[in-house]
């Protein structure tokens, strides 16, 4: 039995990563000269240095979970990733406007709008959960949640609870996020 595998592209695909002009890796690419990402590495690397030796941290202090200095350089906040009931993670698409989607037909397939059913409301507020839920009319009729203003998504490639694997995918022309909400 064989396999047929197809030689479409796939309509997904990652973020972009950057890459250094005249290296040959990417000969449109507005990136930095390869000159220009050594300097700004070693400022980089200086700024840092300076920044270590101005708290007085050493390296192996920075390094450590222990070092009470390098905690006040860094802090940590409580968030939560926007859930659906069944645990799927909600997304918003970077092309959307205000209470206005951009996906539909092949975009919509692979990425599912949040209906809200006709003839129910959405809460505007959600305990714990800071920012305002409504929702936005659809082409045909339908309604979709929207969490301010932005309209909300699943991703038929997360297949079970705390799967997120359209976080930072470009697909139907932009960017998809996973929607964080912070916490209270």
């Amino acid at each position: 039995m064989t396999q047929r595998v197809s030689t479409r592209p796939s309509p997904l695909r990652r973020a972009p990563r950057f890459r250094r002009r005249g290296t040959g890796e990417n000969p449109t690419s507005t990136a930095f000269p390869a000159r220009a990402w050594t300097a700004l590495t070693l400022v980089t690397a200086v700024v840092l240095a300076a920044l270590l030796v101005g708290v007085g941290v050493s390296p192996a202090q920075a390094r450590s979970h222990s070092g009470s200095r390098a905690a006040a350089l860094v802090t940590s906040t409580t968030a939560h990733v926007l859930v659906t009931p069944k645990g799927r993670a909600v997304y918003v698409f970077a092309s959307d406007s205000k209470n206005k989607s951009a996906c539909y037909g092949q975009c919509a397939r692979f990425w599912p709008p949040i209906l809200v059913k006709k003839g129910t409301t959405a809460p505007s507020k959600i305990r714990n959960v800071p920012g305002t839920f409504g929702v936005a009319p659809r082409k045909g009729g339908t309604k979709q949640l929207t969490y301010d203003g932005a309209p909300l998504y699943t991703f038929i490639e997360d297949k079970k609870k705390g799967d997120m694997n359209g976080q930072g995918l470009i697909a139907a022309g932009n960017y998809w996020w996973v929607v964080v909400a912070a916490g209270k």
